[in-house]
């Protein structure tokens, strides 16, 4: 029996025991996916961290829920961090085990080792898939796709390969127009893990437009054609997402007003092919710095996230959902469009990156365990 100074000696350690790095995941700013273990001690204290999650383990739907999460992040693992690792495997205990709660409690035990480091390893995934699964993307995802296509469809004709933006005279050729109409799992599963935030929130490019066109003035004058047709609302425009990378403004103003100031006797048209010589002679200006680290500085585009209030009718209840939905819009000249599909500015180098940081961060600890 533990005397009363001795448990008061205990109670008052337990009171220092503050889990610093559990803090700093919760006020510091750090990501709960770098934390090395959890701290959970008992079945008791995991099936109510699960819950405050947001899964009631005593509720048979919910629990095939985490099953399905489980199965995804076991095949992201497979699929998409092992390949380049030869000869490293989840382990199989962690593969066999489908009960979320032992998971997390073995994640939580340092004693087990590799198997510890493995179920953290699968969790951080799981975590990370649960946020992946847009549920309003799942749900209506359809309606979300035609209501935000119907900005730009209008606007848009085809002849053959040709596109254009507009019509008469001031309606601009395009090289092509693309949608991307979703983003596949297994892409957002990976895009949030290199993220420090993990959020699925932070996913803007589930659906994604995509101009390109023939000359870099020329993706000016679409960016002017959105606003002024009112494609994009510029108060639902997100200012922290919106890049260029393509074109100096300030750069591009200061020679308008100097061509207007020294060749004032040219038409309207003239002093547009000015322009368009003066912007095509100009180099592509430099980033101010990398703004994604898996990117290379070669890539250039003007790109804008913005929102569309989609409302849709939801079968069986009454009244109608609303919601704002974000999609990506990007403008690129020909000769980005093609450097962003070879070399350094690859999609292919580009997801190599990723891969790499993903990898060590989600399987750092296993790694480091089965290094020779």
């Amino acid at each position: 029996m533990i005397s009363g100074q001795n448990l008061y000696k205990a109670r008052a350690v337990d009171r220092l025991r503050f889990q610093w790095d559990v803090l700093e995941a919760m006020v510091g700013g750090a990501s709960a996916l770098d934390l090395p273990r959890l701290r959970l001690e008992s079945r008791a204290e995991a099936e109510a961290y699960l819950l405050s999650y947001g899964f009631d383990t005593s509720i048979a739907s919910q629990r095939d829920q985490l099953r399905a999460i489980r199965m995804l992040a076991l095949s992201f693992i497979d699929g998409t961090l092992l390949p380049e690792v030869p000869g490293v495997s989840v382990l199989p205990a962690v593969r066999a085990q489908d009960d979320a709660v032992t998971l997390l409690l073995w994640a939580s035990d340092p004693a087990r080792g590799l198997q510890q480091r493995w179920s953290c390893a699968l969790l951080r995934v799981m975590h990370t898939v649960a946020h992946a699964r847009l549920q309003l993307q799942e749900r209506f995802g359809t309606s979300v796709r035609t209501q935000i296509l119907a900005r730009f469809t209008p606007h848009l004709t085809q002849e053959g390969d040709a596109w254009r933006l507009g019509t008469g005279e001031r309606s601009i050729p395009l090289v092509d127009f693309q949608v991307r109409h979703t983003k596949p799992v297994d892409s957002v599963v990976l895009k949030l893990l290199h993220k420090p935030d993990n959020v699925a929130s932070d996913i803007f490019d589930q659906l994604a437009v995509r101009f390109v066109t023939h000359e870099r003035l020329d993706a000016l004058l679409v960016a002017r054609y959105l606003r002024q047709n009112h494609m994009v609302s510029v108060p639902n425009i997100k200012p922290s997402r919106s890049r260029n990378t393509l074109l100096d403004m300030l750069w591009v103003e200061r020679e308008i007003e100097l061509i207007e100031e020294t060749h004032g006797h040219l038409s309207p048209a003239e002093q547009l092919q000015l322009l368009r010589e003066r912007v095509a002679g100009s180099p592509y200006p430099e980033p101010p710095h990398k703004l994604n680290p898996h990117s290379a500085f070669s890539y250039q585009a003007i790109q804008l996230t913005a929102r569309h209030y989609v409302r849709v009718n939801d079968v069986g209840q009454p009244g109608e959902v609303a919601f704002f939905f974000p999609y990506e819009v990007q403008i690129m000249d020909q000769r980005s469009w093609q450097d962003s599909r070879s070399g350094v500015a690859a999609h292919t180098e580009y997801k190599r990156r990723q891969r790499e940081s993903v990898r060590r961060r989600v399987l750092g600890p296993v790694l480091d365990w089965v290094a020779p």
